[in-house]
């Protein structure tokens, strides 16, 4: 069961990568709603391997909310919208990824000993991982101009911390992590209005361009 996890959070990682540094923005919707369903399945070994039952409500809450709504409702928004392809980002289209990628490993290799200290699940790797997927989140938020990017930016970060939550607090009352997932949607339909509303100011979801909201 550890080889699949580990193989699993690996493919996890490519697909935070994949999220961060695609142009256009429904296979980043895409690449996050494949991502999100790999966390659902190591929701799912865990369960397996502890008999954990919050972690199997957990796993369909996720694929509900994460797997599913989510990622048709980002579609939806863009369609919506009428925006394709994301603006050349801070650094270039080039530059960004590899910074972020170079980061988000070096942050992690610090993060990744510390989880392991309190981890109830001590691979090294999956722990990794979860560092790894947030803090391309956080890069997301600050190499990222395009207003869809950082809402996907905030669901990287997000899974980061909900995969970091299930290995190493995977008895945690099924409540406390319904609770997590659900304050996913209001956030991200909260975004989501103000990136409808930022769009029909600006005509761009660049955020760079609101340059009279500059004090």
């Amino acid at each position: 069961m550890e080889n699949i996890i580990n193989i699993v959070t690996v493919l996890m990682m490519a697909t935070s990568f994949a999220v961060f540094s695609l142009r256009q923005y429904h296979h980043s919707i895409k690449a996050y709603a494949l991502q999100t369903l790999l966390l659902v399945i190591v929701f799912l070994a865990l369960y397996f391997k502890y008999g954990s039952h919050e972690l199997l409500i957990w796993a369909i809450t996720a694929f509900v909310i994460k797997v599913v709504f989510v990622p048709l409702y980002l579609l939806r928004l863009i369609k919506k919208i009428g925006v394709v392809v994301e603006d050349e980002p801070v650094g270039g289209f080039f530059i960004s990824p590899v910074i972020a990628l170079s980061f988000s490993l070096a942050v992690s290799m610090m993060l990744y000993k510390v989880f392991i200290h309190f981890s109830l699940f001590q691979e090294i790797l999956p722990l990794f991982a979860a560092s790894f997927i947030f803090m391309m989140g956080i890069f997301g938020f600050v190499l990222r101009n395009s207003f869809l990017k950082q809402i996907l930016a905030y669901c990287l970060f997000e899974n980061g911390i909900h995969l970091s939550l299930a290995l190493m607090a995977y008895t945690s009352h099924e409540l406390v992590e319904v609770g997590i997932l659900t304050d996913a949607i209001f956030a991200v339909i909260i975004m989501s209005v103000l990136a409808k509303r930022f769009y029909a100011s600006y005509d761009s979801l660049d955020t760079s361009k609101a340059i009279n909201l500059r004090g």
